[in-house]
């Protein structure tokens, strides 16, 4: 049979020191500007770690991974475009 709950259990990090404390959040009233410049990050930091699995994959895998890749660049191209104005 097969294992249900994930090890740890997904509510490992609601500890009772931090109850109800979410351990990511987005806030209101950031600027624009620094959410895109930390989502270009983001995906930039997506892409490299990406980059490094691709060369262990072959065949089906690798194309999968190659579209991924594409698909977050040209996503981060749009991002940053919106940065460059």
């Amino acid at each position: 049979m097969d294992k249900i709950v994930p090890d740890p259990p997904l509510d490992a990090f609601h500890t009772s020191a931090h109850r109800g404390t979410l351990l990511f959040a987005t806030h209101p009233g950031i600027p624009a500007r620094d959410a895109l410049e930390h989502v270009s990050l983001l995906l930039k930091g997506a892409e490299l770690n990406a980059d490094d699995v691709s060369a262990h994959l072959s065949g089906l895998e690798a194309e999968q991974l190659w579209n991924v890749i594409h698909s977050m660049e040209m996503a981060r191209a749009l991002v940053d475009s919106l940065l460059t104005d």
